[in-house]
Order: structure tokens, then sequence, then C-alpha cells
């Protein structure tokens, strides 16, 4: 009977140890081939995705910023909308006051008009 060696694969009648070894390392090494190019694809596909998140971001960041230079303006409009509605009030006052000025000089002349003939009614009732 013939010694046993390992590496030789050799064991009989049927192939051996070193033969499956091979087998098995051969195996393996196909196994992390695939998963070498799998990793490969799955990175290529995230190197992708990256750029697109990097273009849509500096696209995100350019609306950002007219949205904040859209609120500054409509803050100063805003602002102008406010002074001018406070001098509308003011002219409201103003033209109130005025409007009251002939009210309260039909007033006072409906008053003088009405003197003398209060006082001549009130002198005939005497007599």
């Amino acid at each position: 009977m013939a010694t046993q060696d390992e590496g030789s694969g050799y064991s009989g009648g049927s192939g051996g140890r070193g033969r499956t070894r091979i087998r098995n390392l051969a195996s393996a090494a196909l196994n992390a081939d695939m998963t070498i190019d799998q990793a490969t694809t799955m990175l290529d596909g995230m190197a992708t995705t990256m750029e697109d998140m990097s273009a849509t971001m500096a696209t995100f960041d350019e609306t950002v910023a007219r949205v904040n230079t859209s609120l500054d303006e409509f803050e100063k409009l805003t602002e102008r909308f406010s002074a001018t509605l406070e001098r509308i009030d003011a002219s409201m006052e103003r033209i109130e006051a005025l409007l009251s000025v002939p009210g309260a000089a039909v007033t006072a002349a409906e008053r003088v008009l009405a003197m003398p003939s209060e006082l001549s009614r009130r002198l005939r009732g005497r007599s």
C-alpha cells in the first residue's frame, strides 16, 4: 500500500483530501470574486447616487437662497404696507376732525338761529 501524501491528493482510489481542499479553495476564490464584483457594482451605484445627491443639494441650496431673498423682500413690503396703513389711519383721524367742524358749525348756527325765535316766543307768551 502506498503512503498517503496530503499534498498530492492521493488517498487510494477515490481522489483524496488534497483535491477536495483545492476544490474548496477554488470555490472560495470564486465566491470571493463574485462578492467583490457585487461590492464593486454596489459601490458604483452608490457613487452615482452620491453624485445625484450632490447635484440635488446644490440645487436645494440655490432654492433656499432664493426663498431667503423672497422672504427678505416680503418683510420689507410688509413694513412698507404697515407704514402706509399707519399714515392712512392718521389721515382718517384728520378727515374725521375736519368733517366734525362743519357739523359743529351747523349745530352752533342752528342754536343762534333758534335764539331769536325762542326769544320771540317767550316774549309773546308773557304779554
